[in-house]
Order: structure tokens, then C-alpha cells, then sequence
């Protein structure tokens, strides 16, 4: 297991000193560059099979730093899914829409409509996830990384609920990958962090921005990370399986309104799927529709006694999140009801437990209402 780093600073001869500071390989300042970190960042990495990789204090941080990393400026437009994260969402809106860039929202399920749009807006660049928060809709981001590029565009990509296990979206194109490292990568519940993977054109301009704006990741929580890291192929291909059989017997148990999962046959992207993801993993998420009243599901999720209430995904654990009152919950019912979220819309993060018992306190808790 390597070791933590905890040191703020580091000695060195001053002309060794003067060398890394002046871009030679090495640490100083942990603001700059820590060894705990640097570990951690290769390891994606080389799983991401990228050039270039800085890890930071969360998920929304490596978002930003990667919107920052256009150098963005007013009139500039971006093209973001509409599917997308809800704080991804409100993170352009509140952030970068009063610096006069302009966030669009267009369904990149529909190649079409993409195309026509990236001719329509010009815009710098597509932000997207290729597994859509929390309904699940598959987005072909090879197909739009190509199209975006035959019109100027860069494309970011999170590849949060994906993983590299599923895809690695550099190796067709994409200008940036991120990761909210809390999720999968760490996988256990128990630290915070972030992940830009990219080319190696985009690294000064990376790395500058971390050091001026502090958002590196702490060692510590590197530590945790990469310990976590290193059962991700144990894990995550577990809670895919885990959670296409539990979409099956949640779908065949007739007691929901509707059961999302693409593995499904009803899902608008099942045959789509087996293109888009390797090795047969479809995602580690079922999403459920419930009666459309908040109070219905307030008592569907106080039933649960196996499955955890909880505002995240990735944990072994089984955890249920109410998009209404936590991912979704700053954008307006008009936009939640575009992206087809209900008051009775509930994900499901599947864990590596008994598949069985899942579906037995799901389905026990379901029987309440």
C-alpha cells in the first residue's frame, strides 16, 4: 500500500527548489503537487487511457475546473444535455450564465437534433454523461464527440456512473473526461473527490488553474480513494449485475409504474446499449416510478430497512435517493417534468448485498403503500 503524504511543504536544495518551481518534476508546496495525489490521478489515469490527470476536492470541482479550462468568455455558448446532473446544471447557470455564456439544453439522446443544434448555436463545447441522472438514458457520446468536432465544439464527458470499466471516452475523441471519484472509483462511502482525465496539450493550463484556485484533492482522501480503487473490477461489475437482475424482478413484480433500466426492453436505448458499453455492463442504477405523491414516497423510503436513504451512488451498500428533494431539487417542475422526473421518480443505487434480499425489502416496502 503506498503511503501518505501529509507534509504542506517540502524541502529541497534551492536550486532544486527553483528547478520544480520552474516546471521540473517534483513537490514543494502541497497546494501544487502532492505524491499521495499524483498517485492517485496516474492510477485513472491509465484505467481512462489518457495523457494527463489531476485529481481535485469533489466531483463538481473537476466539472468546473474543466469548464474553466476553455477559458470560456462571454457570447460563448455551451451545449448541455438535458439530462444532465442537476448541479452540473446549476453550476453553469449560477456560475457562468451571468458572465454572459449561454447554456442550451437539447436532448442528445437524438442524434438529429444534436447535429442540428451544434450547426444552429456554434457552441464551444458539449457537456454530457453517457448514462443519464437518474432516468438513464444512453447517450452514443462517440457519435456526438464526432459530430461536435466536425463543427468546432469540444466535448466533456463524466463518466461518473459509467466508469472506464464500461467506457473510456478519450480513446474516441473526447477533449475531457471527469469523474466524481466519491462515486465508483472510491466505492465505500468514506471520502469526497474529483478526477479530470485529458491530452496532453490541456496540462499547464490544468495544472495552473488548480494551483491558483486550491482545489487539489487532500492526501488523505487520496488515500481512500485509491485504496478504493483497487476493487473497482471486483465491485462495480457485482452492482451491474446486482442491478439488472433487480430491474428484472422489480419490472416482473408489476408493482411500480414504471421500472427504468437498460437492460430493460422497454427502455428507449436497449438496443443501443450492447454498442454503446463493454463487457455487458449496463450501469449499477434502477430507477422506479412510484404513485406521484410526495408523501407516498416519503413512506416508500421510510419502509426500507436493507436499502439506505441517501443523497449519493457507488457505496457497496444499497442506497435510495428521492431526485424531487436532492439531485433535482433546485431546477423547476417544468424542467424536471422536460426530463421526465415525478414527485414519485426514486433511484436506486445498487449494491454488492444478496440480490434477493434488495429486491425483498424494495418490494416489502412497495407493498406499504
Amino acid at each position: 500500500m503506498h503511503p501518505i503524504s501529509m507534509s504542506n511543504t517540502y524541502v529541497a536544495p534551492l536550486s532544486t527548489m527553483d528547478a520544480i518551481l520552474g516546471g521540473a518534476p517534483g513537490y514543494t508546496y502541497g497546494r501544487h503537487h502532492n505524491p499521495t495525489v499524483d498517485l492517485l490521478a496516474e492510477a485513472v489515469c491509465q484505467l481512462e487511457e489518457g495523457e494527463v490527470a489531476f485529481a481535485y476536492s469533489s466531483g463538481m470541482a473537476a466539472v468546473h475546473a474543466a469548464l474553466m479550462a476553455l477559458q470560456l468568455r462571454a457570447g460563448d455558448r455551451i451545449l448541455l444535455s438535458r439530462d444532465l446532473y442537476g448541479a452540473s446544471l446549476n453550476l453553469v447557470e449560477q456560475l457562468f450564465a451571468p458572465m454572459g455564456i449561454e447554456a442550451i439544453e437539447e436532448d442528445l439522446t437524438d442524434l438529429n437534433r444534436v447535429e442540428e443544434g451544434l450547426r444552429r448555436h456554434r457552441p464551444r463545447l458539449v457537456l454530457l454523461e453517457l448514462i443519464s441522472n437518474p432516468l438513464l438514458r444512453l447517450i452514443d457520446g462517440k457519435a456526438i464527440t464526432e459530430i461536435a468536432h466536425r463543427q468546432g465544439a469540444q466535448v466533456i464527458i463524466d463518466n461518473t456512473f459509467t466508469t472506464p470499466l464500461m467506457a473510456k471516452p478519450l480513446t474516441y475523441g473526447a477533449d475531457f473526461v471527469v469523474h466524481s471519484a466519491t462515486k465508483y472509483l472510491g466505492g465505500h462511502g468514506d471520502a469526497i473527490g474529483g478526477i479530470i482525465v485529458s491530452h496532453e496539450h490541456h496540462q499547464a493550463r490544468l495544472h495552473s488553474q488548480q494551483k491558483l484556485l486550491g482545489t487539489i484533492l487532500g492526501p488523505f482522501e487520496a488515500w481512500l480513494l485509491h485504496r478504493g480503487l483497487k476493487t473497482l473490477a471486483l465491485r462495480f461489475p457485482r452492482q451491474c449485475q446486482n442491478a439488472a437482475r433487480l430491474a428484472t424482478l422489480l419490472h416482473e413484480s408489476g408493482r411500480f409504474r414504471r421500472v427504468h433500466y437498460p437492460g430493460l426492453a422497454h427502455h428507449p436505448e436497449y438496443h443501443l446499449a450492447p454498442k454503446l458499453f463493454a463487457d455487458g455492463l449496463l450501469g449499477a442504477v434502477v430507477t422506479l416510478e412510484l404513485p406521484e405523491d410526495k408523501r407516498a414516497v416519503f413512506k416508500f423510503l421510510e419502509s426500507l430497512n436493507l436499502v439506505v436513504p441517501a443523497t449519493t451512488v457507488g457505496d457497496v451498500y444499497t442506497l435510495a435517493l428521492y431526485p424531487l428533494i436532492a439531485s433535482h431539487r433546485s431546477q423547476t417542475e417544468e424542467a424536471r417534468k422536460a426530463m421526465g422526473i415525478t414527485e414519485g421518480t426514486v433511484r436506486i443505487a445498487v449494491g454488492i448485498e444478496s440480490v434477493d434480499d434488495i429486491a425483498d425489502d424494495i418490494l416489502s416496502a412497495a407493498a406499504s403503500l
